[in-house]
């Protein structure tokens, strides 16, 4: 469901260029089909889903699926753009974005049509257009198809296959700008002409690709990816008041200590909003905190249950996961003691499910379920409390947002993206050396397998990065919505 603290910090971040001469490598599709079958067995030997205990058939037959259907691709690949392409493949088809294949190599430059998409609701609405002379600009106009393919279509060939898990509505917003970017997949189609509609009036518009630097590219696409910038704090806003967490790592307890010294006044507040665009997740701890002053620590806590202690975290027991567990002791205990003193004993645990030839660390399922009042307590707070999110929000803010939900929070803004309960990211170099391809090691029993995606009550569809007309949106929705 979200990857420990500790472990999501020591991902690898850097990217290292290849110094072989491309035309010194062995032929693409032999290199490739070494390494899919490395990233498979990188998988099959240490994720939770593919071990026989578990018995998770359709993670095993998305895997194998999208083995062969990568293998069958590498017959095809003559470059290195096609290699990026098969192994991004390999890695969507199991369906969580933990699993990723990242290149040890980047070019420095990408192709475009001047032209940059963002999704809004289930449009494709241009955001950027860089015109020539004699053409008109198609900024605020809707694509509608390319080479007569329906951009429904279109967007999920492209985009579905390779870079989103296309079930996830915040992964097709998050991946919508790259629509009419060419990076060199081969597997996809590069339109020469697409139709848009604007003001009712269907534009034909041949598309006239050139390179362009990434560095101007990523700042062109910036505007498409519509999320918004929550910051951190606690303010006043018309109608009631406005408690930003933009992330819930250090300087959500700062804005926790502020929503604690407000509680009296939040409690008797017409509307109290909870605004979490562009948060990836950290310590839901924050988020709890926060649900103690507006919807009371009673209600709060009937809200947990409780659950035994077969249902904490467990780990696939195997040797890689077992080196990588005691690399984390030994490199990381200086920096993190405690926290390496209390990671020792998950560590001994393993070695000895190892040496006993068992699977995991502890039981797969829980001996007893959570347990939920049928019957909460009152909501503390008098007025309404609403939960704004965008499609950034993943791993622990997932939690927060559940836990929202369920107290009585009216959700509104973008759906949220979506996890597994498997955690713990690990990322190995595949034989080529152009690659790295990741692995989860751990699961909680007691989670679903799939945590969210969360629709929101209702959905904003315009720009959400413009705070002020979503303070008067979300005014005026609350308003007209009753519980």
């Amino acid at each position: 469901m979200r990857i420990g603290l500790l472990f999501a910090a020591l991902i690898l971040t850097g990217c290292t260029s290849v110094t072989t001469e491309h035309s010194q490598l062995p032929p693409w599709h032999e290199m490739l089909q070494v390494d899919i079958e490395a990233a498979y067995q990188l998988l099959s030997e240490d994720h939770p889903a593919m071990a026989q205990s578990l018995n998770n058939e359709k993670f095993k037959k998305d895997i194998e699926q999208g083995r062969l259907q990568a293998l069958e691709r590498a017959r095809q690949v003559t470059n290195f753009e096609g290699y990026l392409a098969t192994m991004k493949g390999l890695a969507n088809s199991a369906g969580d974005k933990h699993i990723w294949s990242r290149t040890s190599y980047k070019s420095d430059k990408q192709h475009w049509a001047g032209l940059v998409v963002s999704r809004h609701g289930d449009s494709y609405v241009v955001v950027e257009h860089e015109t020539t002379e004699a053409s008109e600009s198609l900024v605020g106009a809707e694509l509608t198809s390319c080479d007569q393919l329906p951009v429904k279509e279109f967007s999920e060939n492209k985009l579905g296959g390779f870079y989103a898990v296309w079930s996830v509505e915040a992964q097709r917003i998050q991946k919508a700008p790259n629509l009419l970017i060419d990076n060199g997949n081969p597997f996809v189609l590069r339109p020469k002409v697409c139709d848009f509609s604007l003001h009712g009036i269907n534009i034909e518009q041949k598309l006239d690709w050139r390179s362009i630097k990434n560095d101007d590219l990523g700042d062109r696409l910036k505007a498409a990816r519509n999320r918004g910038v929550a910051g951190f704090g606690l303010r006043t806003f018309e109608g009631g008041y406005w408690i930003a967490v933009q992330s819930f790592n250090s300087k959500a307890g700062k804005v926790v200590s502020e929503v604690r010294e407000k509680e009296e006044v939040l409690r008797k507040a017409e509307i109290v909003v909870l605004d979490m665009r562009g948060n990836g997740g950290g310590n839901s701890l924050y988020g709890s905190q926060i649900a103690d002053v507006l919807f009371g620590h009673d209600r709060n806590s009937a809200l947990k249950g409780d659950q035994e202690k077969s249902c904490d975290k467990i780990w696939r027991v195997s040797p890689g996961n077992l080196k990588q567990m005691n690399y984390y002791v030994e490199h990381f205990g200086e920096i993190m003691p405690e926290f390496i003193e209390r990671f020792k004993p998950t560590v001994e645990l393993a070695e000895t499910a190892y040496s006993n030839g068992e699977e995991f660390t502890g039981a797969t399922t829980c001996k007893k379920s959570v347990s939920v009042k049928k019957t909460l307590p009152p909501v503390a707070a008098l007025g309404k409390i609403v939960v704004v999110t965008d499609n950034t929000c993943f791993s622990s803010c997932l939690n927060v947002v559940d836990k929202f939900r369920k107290l009585g929070a009216l959700h509104l803004g973008q759906s949220t993206d979506a996890g597994t309960h498997y955690m713990e990211v690990r990322e190995e170099l595949m034989p080529s050396g152009l690659s790295f391809f990741s692995t989860l090691q751990a699961m909680s029993p007691s989670s679903p397998f799939q945590y969210g995606p969360f629709d929101p009550d209702i959905v904003y569809e315009k720009d959400i990065s413009d705070t002020k007309s979503l303070e008067k949106w979300v005014l005026e929705v609350a308003a007209d919505h009753t519980n």
